[in-house]
């Protein structure tokens, strides 16, 4: 079987990865098409995924519209000559509509109930739309729903352990209190009009929660040489070591706070949309919290760093999440077959 996959982001990556690598250990081809975008290349060169690149990220809004034509128009290029069985994405800006043109199914997954515009570009011919834990949008007959949070995809025990090693060598002491912070750029289509936290507001949040343990910040914008000593040390390859060994994650960014969720490590969420994965690990599971300003957030924070049996109570809860769920790699090759046999 000939399977493609068009990965557009650093997190697809993840996302994907282990259904690549079951699929070529069980002798089928695949064929990875790319996106320049932060470090999606760089990820995929690191763990060994041949891939081509077919575009780079648009500066703006309309040359995002640009690189929509163009890379579609390069992506058909490569699917006549592919001839794929099945095409799998994301959201499958690019592989919805190449597909309907030419009768290839296509199986895309997606989390972000917000991007409508998205969904409708990506979505609208798409064979099948995989949605997982919380997810609160109806496609009909086309959708698919799996049990659990999509990060499991690679975070899941039997895919990802823990190791301090990374951090040793970053000069992060894995034994200390960690606080982590994560801001993002608001940068993406779907963020227009968004804006996170501001310096001053993390001065003060460094402040107060610096009495507690160590601080790091992960920013997609560059720091102010005052808070150059928060800087994150640990290498990107290796975050899912550090969020892991953190006794509390304040995020912006649904993605990064459902992967410390999933982690068991408490996930505090400002600023970041009404996913419904994160609905349900703050309602079923407690493993988020999503207060409505910084002031509580940090009060949470403070709560939890003065709870001595807080990493214990969150362990729990997370093995309930874990009992809970699927294996989701099992699930993506299974509607990989479920579609290569529709076609």
């Amino acid at each position: 079987m000939r399977v493609l996959f068009d990965i557009v982001h650093p997190a697809q990556v993840h996302f994907f990865k282990q259904a690549i690598w079951k699929l070529l250990h069980r002798g089928d081809e695949v064929l990875v098409t790319a996106r320049k975008k932060d470090i999606t290349v760089d990820l995929l060169t690191a763990l060994n995924i041949e891939h081509t690149c077919i575009s780079a990220k648009g500066a703006n809004m309309a040359a995002m519209g640009v690189e929509l034509v163009s890379r579609t128009l390069r992506l058909m290029k490569i699917v006549r000559k592919f001839k794929p069985d099945v095409m799998v994405a994301r959201v499958g800006h690019s592989i919805g509509i190449t597909g309907k043109l030419l009768g290839i199914p296509t199986v895309i997954y997606d989390d972000m109930e917000h991007a409508k515009l998205q969904a409708a570009i990506g979505m609208t011919f798409a064979t099948y739309i995989c949605t997982g834990l919380g997810y609160y949008r109806d496609f009909g007959k086309r959708q698919i729903r799996f049990q659990g949070p999509p990060v499991l995809s690679y975070l899941g025990p039997q895919y990802f352990t823990p190791n301090p090693e990374p951090l040793r060598q970053a000069g992060v002491n894995p034994d200390e209190t960690l606080i982590f912070f994560r801001t993002v750029s608001w940068g993406a289509s779907h963020d227009v009009g968004r804006k996170g936290t501001t310096i001053e507001e993390l001065k003060a949040v460094i402040t107060t929660l610096s009495q507690y343990g160590r601080v790091i910040i992960s920013s997609e914008y560059p720091l102010p040489a005052s808070l150059a000593h928060c800087a994150n040390p640990v290498p990107v390859a290796n975050m899912h070591d550090l969020l892991a060994f953190c006794d509390v994650c304040m995020i912006e960014g649904g993605t990064m706070a459902e992967e410390a969720a999933v982690l068991g490590v408490p996930s505090i969420c400002k600023n970041t949309y009404d996913f419904g994965y994160l609905r349900a690990l703050e309602s079923e599971y407690g493993l988020v919290f999503r207060p409505d300003s910084m002031e509580k957030a940090v009060q949470i924070a403070e709560d939890i760093l003065r709870n001595p049996n807080a990493k214990a109570e969150f362990r729990e809860k997370q093995k309930k999440l874990l009992a809970d769920s699927e294996d989701v790699v099992a699930f993506m090759v299974t509607m990989i077959d479920r579609a290569a046999k529709s076609s």
